[in-house]
């Protein structure tokens, strides 16, 4: 099944800030080599990855975390084809002083700390505007993590992050702190700050809605509209507490580039948790039971299928991996599920293919040119 292949990762049920720090970490590699190589027509010198809310560096038993894992990744690539130690400036802020002081020393410890060309910026501070205007003053294409509901943030700030070009925002977002929020005075303001005016709106679905499940769906939606409405594109990963069925935090991740969604999704894929049929729930330690028939659930392989032949006269003539490319945006399908739903359509006689060279093929690869009967 996809995704498996990483699982000595899960074989244990992990924390949040365990598959926060992996799923980062392997999208700043592929984030820093789209941006430092993969651009026709502009070269870029120097980018940013900034985390605002960064911890020691090190867990408990000494295990990196998500700072010194940046790092570790920015040093392994030297001498490489993309060498990120060339051209990537790391900026790490907590208003924990001892955590500061920790990292500070952590990094400071490294064997490759001289080596490093940009030598990492620690700030101890709270959030503010200041920080975020001042990170940004060379307007660097950026990589930034955040924790809205751990900072005070606001919108304007997180706004700030993704404005300019090659930027893109990752946040972890604790749904328990939203809610005791919703029923807390003394933590209104952040609330304001981050949902601003549908703010109203989530106060009066909670009076009217009392199901649980349904009051976290509409809050979810609610966030990703914050950006959706400013024409930035948004990604989510569930994360539950490893010890009972209950959210513990999700993961968001914004961009206004549709590219920069897909590899998103590609990477948290990964580390997801299944159906029977290899499509990803975008989400880990859900407890969630296998149903008897596959069209029991919201999404599945027969229900692609079905849908790309509904939108035929937009895919006709186009390869799998860009029908993949175009299709894929706000559904749970991956690349590997595009390729069964073709097989199933091929089976049915309603597709045929034809290969790079124009020839009649039944060989279903990415490369493949579709066209629908």
């Amino acid at each position: 099944m996809p995704g498996i292949s990483l699982s000595n990762f899960f074989k244990e049920k992990r924390e949040a800030s365990e598959i926060k720090s992996e799923i980062l970490n392997e999208y700043f590699k592929a984030w820093a080599a789209i941006i430092l190589k993969g651009q026709k027509f502009r070269t870029v010198q120097k980018i940013l990855y900034l985390d605002l809310f960064s911890g020691p560096g090190l867990y408990k038993d000494g295990t990196p975390s998500t700072p010194i894992k940046i790092l570790n990744s920015i040093y392994s690539s030297k001498g490489t084809f993309v060498d990120y130690n060339e051209h990537v400036q790391t900026i790490f802020n907590d208003k924990d002083k001892k955590l500061v002081s920790d990292l500070s020393s952590n990094i400071l410890n490294l064997a490759y700390y001289n080596d490093l060309k940009y030598k990492p910026i620690v700030y101890n501070d709270s959030a503010n505007i200041d920080i975020i205007k001042d990170a940004f003053k060379e307007n660097l294409p950026s990589l930034t993590f955040i924790d809205p509901l751990g900072y005070g943030f606001t919108q304007e700030m997180l706004m700030h992050t993704i404005k300019s070009w090659g930027s893109d925002l990752f946040m972890l977002f604790n749904f328990n702190r939203i809610r005791a929020a919703l029923v807390n005075s003394r933590v209104e303001q952040n609330m304001v700050e981050i949902f601003g005016e549908y703010l109203g709106e989530i106060r009066e679905f909670y009076r009217k809605e009392l199901s649980p499940q349904k009051r976290e769906v509409f809050i979810i939606n609610t966030f990703q509209k914050i950006f959706e409405d400013k024409g930035y594109m948004t990604l989510y990963f569930r994360i539950n507490f490893p010890d009972r069925d209950q959210t513990s935090h999700y993961l968001f991740f914004i961009s206004k580039v549709k590219l920069a969604i897909t590899r998103a999704k590609e990477i948290m894929s990964k580390y997801s948790d299944f159906q029977e049929d290899g499509i990803p729930y975008f989400g880990a330690n859900l407890n969630i039971q296998p149903v008897l028939d596959a069209e029991m659930n919201i999404h599945s392989i027969n229900k692609l299928a079905k849908s790309l032949y509904s939108q035929k006269n937009d895919y006709n003539g186009l390869s799998l991996e860009d029908i993949y490319l175009a299709h894929n945006h706000k559904t749970n399908y991956i690349k590997p599920n595009y390729k069964d739903a073709l097989i199933n359509l091929h089976d049915a006689s309603e597709v045929y293919l034809l290969d790079k060279s124009g020839v009649k093929t039944s060989k279903i690869t990415y490369t493949a040119k579709v066209f629908f009967k």
